[in-house]
């Protein structure tokens, strides 16, 4: 199913990696805007107003978790589907990502088609 022109912002502070997400879903029809740091990522939200955002929990400047709870609190659109991006080694409990407003969570390294699986699925997008 061609997801059309749904708008998803990356915030991630690995270059390599963002440039990896960017391409597949790109790839895809969607399209992106990036974000290396968590004060671009949130100037980029109101700006860009993404359908869904993908959320690295460590940043260089901000806690992603706080940054989800900053877009569930301040909007502009408070129900934008959010899914965190965490490495298998992160202190950080899924738990508390998902209790700060996250939709779901990706574990990394991911293979693409499970990205898209989650990207698919948090826009109601289906296969």
């Amino acid at each position: 199913m061609a997801p059309g022109k749904k708008k998803i912002l990356i915030v991630e502070d690995e270059p390599d990696f963002r440039t990896l997400i960017r391409d597949v879903l790109e790839d895809k029809g969607f399209e992106v805007s990036e974000a290396a740091n968590g004060a671009q990522g949130l100037s980029l939200y109101s700006s860009f107003q993404p359908d869904l955002v993908l959320l690295d929990i460590r940043l260089p400047d901000m806690d992603g978790i706080d940054i989800c709870r900053k877009i569930r609190s301040d909007g502009p659109r408070r129900d934008t589907p959010v899914i965190m991006c965490t490495v298998n080694t992160e202190l950080t409990p899924i738990n508390t990502g998902l209790n700060s407003g996250a939709t779901d969570y990706i574990l990394k390294p991911f293979e693409p088609e499970d990205l898209l699986a989650r990207v698919r699925d948090a826009l109601g997008l289906g296969d």
